[in-house]
Order: structure tokens, then sequence, then C-alpha cells
């Protein structure tokens, strides 16, 4: 399993030896480095990470106030040179995973990235149900996965479409793709959430499924080809 993470850190020399770190565990991919709070908020309306690795003392909003103030973020991984940090790192939210005091190695690492490896398992496991419901035009809605086509952002709000009908719901695609962990279902663009079962053809940056031609982002591009795995 591929573990997508993003590195927050002010300390430009701390990014880059966290960031090479992470390149020498299996499957994990660095999709970004940032270097403030604001920058991570930003990214965030667009990437979509497993895990990130988040120093706490940062001017403007620090890593505390960051996990504090912001919902539906990925698992957590703390970074800090002071430990008095851990107690208060665990008290206020269930997806802190760990806290690394500095310096990092490689050998720490990798045990909090097993961890958040274990997480995702069990989150993945406990999601592959066939079917999922909805909430839209006040009411809750079941949709089988086998009928579901595919997803996609409809200016405030995302449209499933399925094999005989379409739903409008009021939410964002990084809100829907944070609770979808079905193996059938792949994001692969800002603005698509796919049904691999459905995909007709691939081309390029495109796939086309019941007709619709959808593009696919070059970061989600490697992710579909393994999942489909082409002979």
């Amino acid at each position: 399993m591929e573990l997508r993470c993003i590195i927050i850190d002010d300390d430009e020399l701390s990014r880059v030896s966290v960031q090479r770190f992470c390149e020498k565990i299996e499957d994990v991919q660095v999709v970004a480095c940032c270097k403030s709070a604001a920058q991570l908020i930003e990214l965030l309306e667009e990437e979509w990470a497993d895990f990130i690795l988040l120093d706490i003392e940062m001017p403007g909003i620090n890593g505390m106030d960051l996990v504090k103030s912001v919902t539906h973020l990925p698992y957590i991984i703390f970074t800090t040179s002071r430990t008095e940090y851990a107690a208060q790192a665990f008290e206020f939210k269930e997806r802190i995973v760990d806290f690394l005091a500095k310096p990092i190695t490689l050998p720490r690492l990798v045990k909090a990235v097993e961890r958040v490896r274990d997480l995702v398992e069990q989150e993945s496991n406990s999601n592959k149900s066939d079917d999922i419901f909805i909430k839209t035009d006040g009411r809750i809605v079941r949709i089988e996965i086998d009928h579901l086509l595919y997803i996609e952002t409809v200016g405030d709000y995302v449209m499933f479409y399925t094999t005989d009908a379409k739903y409008l719901v009021h939410s964002t695609l990084k809100r829907i793709d944070a609770k979808l962990h079905h193996p059938q279902l792949l994001k692969v663009h800002r603005s698509f959430i796919i049904n691999l079962s459905k995909v007709v053809d691939i081309e390029d940056n495109t796939i086309v499924i019941n007709k619709k031609v959808i593009p696919v982002s070059r970061q989600y591009k490697p992710m579909l080809l393994r999942r489909i795995d082409p002979l």
C-alpha cells in the first residue's frame, strides 16, 4: 500500500532531511513540502495525503493550533525539538499517530509510518461494504458500489452518477474522498472520483466511463495504473 505524505516545517534543512528519510521508506510518496500552516491549508484544497509530518513550532499558526482549528485532516505525525509538547499532542485529536523528537532518525520515522499504514489499512478494511449512503434532497439514499459510475465536483456540490440516476450532494470531493476507502473507487483528478470497474478506455491523461471523458491528473496517473495493473 502506497502512503502519500505532506511535510510541513518552517526550517528548510529539517524539511529536506525528513524528505530524504521518507524517500528511503518503501511505498511512501512525498507529494508536497510546506513551510507554513497557511500553505498547508491552501494545499489541502487540491491535494490529498494519508498523513502529514507536522512541525509544532512555526511562526503564525503553529502545529497545535492547526490541528485544533482544521477538521478532516489526514493522520498527523508531530515533529518538534521540545518534548514537553508530547502530552498535549495526544489530548485533543484522535488522528495524532505519533510524536517524533528532533533530530529525527530513520528507524524512529519508519516505526511511526508503520503505525499510519496499520490505521489506513484498518480504515480501508472497515469501509469495504458494497454500498454507500449519501444525503441528497433532504433524504438519505443508498447507492450500490456496482451501480456507481463516477463522482464529480459541481461548484459547491458533488454529483454522484450511477447507471440509472444522478444525485447532488452538498459537500466537497475532498471530504467525500476522505470517507471512501473502497478498492473500486479512486480519485483521479481534483474534480473526479471514479469506479475502476466502470473504466472503458484509458488514453494519455483521460479515461472513458459510460461515454464520459474524464481527465486524469499527472499526480494520480501512477496510482491509477497500479490499481488497474494492465498486462
